[in-house]
């Protein structure tokens, strides 16, 4: 039977071992869902731990140039409804990083300032085999902390995030981008979905 150039028997054996392929992965898939009981559903708190990058050097109550990101802890906190839906809170504080540049009146000056975000978002979580990839729009105020001032400022952008469920433990990596801002933050996450 080489009616086009292959054999039956060829064609036979990838029919075959694509067959086992396929039987292998829904056997695996139905005993992997037996044994853990990973769902999306449930309230979820995780501590996080990134670092920002702003691209705009600025602070909103003066002509200084800062840059109020840099190391960044904090928390978020969520609701995950049954198909996916996720309605969650974050905080965080930015450490800030030392900004040193020349003043346009020829002063070299030296800044260092910090930020405190608060937000709320909406999002889907994506349960996949192992892990679950979360996609959010977020929005929330930022306030920009300078000597002793603070300058508020709202933030809204994308959040992607994909955690893995470890003995009950979720660990994960998020990256999130602030557009009015124009900062970037990334980082680890870690917490329990209860």
């Amino acid at each position: 039977m080489k009616k086009w150039g292959v054999s039956a028997r060829k064609v036979a054996c990838q029919g075959f071992a694509l067959g086992c392929l396929i039987f292998i992965q829904l056997v695996g898939a139905r005993s992997a869902r037996a044994e853990s009981a990973r769902k999306v559903e449930g309230y979820e708190l995780l501590g996080t731990l990134g670092y920002g990058y702003g691209f705009w050097k600025h602070s909103g109550n003066n002509d200084r140039e800062v840059d109020p990101f840099g190391v960044t802890v904090g928390g978020d906190f969520g609701y995950t409804f049954p198909f996916g839906l996720r309605l969650g809170t974050d905080v965080g504080y930015a450490f800030g990083v030392k900004h040193q540049y020349t003043h346009w009146s020829g002063e070299v000056i030296t800044t260092h300032a910090s930020s405190i975000t608060w937000g709320a978002s909406i999002g889907y979580d994506l349960l996949l085999s192992k892990v679950t990839l979360r996609g959010a729009a977020d929005v929330g105020l930022i306030l920009l902390l300078d000597e002793g001032t603070a300058a508020p400022w709202m933030y809204f952008g994308p959040k992607v995030g994909l955690t893995w469920d470890f003995r009950g433990v979720e660990l994960g990596v998020q990256g999130k981008w602030m557009i009015w801002v124009g900062a970037i933050q990334a980082g680890v996450m870690a917490g329990k979905r209860f």
